[in-house]
Formats: structure tokens, C-alpha cells, sequence
């Protein structure tokens, strides 16, 4: 006589299948999870850099020197800059903002060929 039903050894196989496969899944949200907090600093680090920029195309930074500091809303961020005469009456500004992410060090360089700012009696 034959009982209905799974064996012990079926079980058994069928839970180690099913550990396996949420072991794979739950390391594959990990890595996303990663991904998408390295892609969120990425973007404000652009955004720190674009405003850099813009800083010193109004002047508040000088345009012919380097300068480095910190931004006060954003203090995990440093950011450096350092302008190169290119051409007659342009600079190359390089705008590096830094941070660190789980432990590594990161980087965002915003390039930009800037006129020199001429003043208007």
C-alpha cells in the first residue's frame, strides 16, 4: 500500500531549491539598491559642480585661480576647482567634486571653456 504525499527527501530537496533562489534574489536587490545610492551621489555630485560653475560665472568665485571648499547643505562633498588660460580671452575651468562612498574614494569632474568677463563702463 502506497501513501499519498512527499517524502522526507522531497521536502528537503524542495526547500534547498527554494533557499537557493531567494539567497540569488535578495542579493540581486543588494546590488541594485547599491547601484541606485552610487547613481543618486553621482547626480547630486553634478549638481554640486554645476553649481560651482555657476558661481563663478557670476563672480563669486574668480575665474583665474583654483580654489577648493565645502558646500554647507551638502557636507560629505568637497569640491576643487582650477582654470588654465586656453586660448586668447578663454580659460578651461575644471570643476572636481569628491566623496567618499562605502569607504572609496569618488570623483565628479565638470569641464567647461569659460570667456573671460569683460566689465561695461
Amino acid at each position: 500500500m502506497r501513501r499519498k504525499g512527499f517524502t522526507l527527501i522531497e521536502v528537503l530537496v524542495a526547500l534547498v531549491v527554494t533557499v537557493a533562489a531567494l539567497t540569488v534574489v535578495c542579493q540581486g536587490f543588494a546590488t541594485g539598491a547599491r547601484a541606485s545610492v552610487a547613481a543618486q551621489k553621482t547626480t547630486r555630485a553634478a549638481l554640486l559642480a554645476q553649481r560651482v560653475l555657476t558661481d563663478v560665472e557670476t563672480g563669486v568665485i574668480p575665474l583665474g585661480q583654483s580654489s577648493a571648499g565645502t558646500f554647507e547643505d551638502e557636507p560629505e562633498f568637497l569640491y576643487e576647482t582650477r582654470s588654465e588660460p586656453d586660448l586668447p580671452g578663454l580659460t578651461l575651468l575644471a570643476v572636481t567634486v569628491k566623496w567618499d562612498e562605502r569607504g572609496q574614494p569618488r570623483a565628479y569632474v565638470l569641464t567647461r571653456l569659460m570667456r573671460e568677463r569683460t566689465t561695461t563702463p
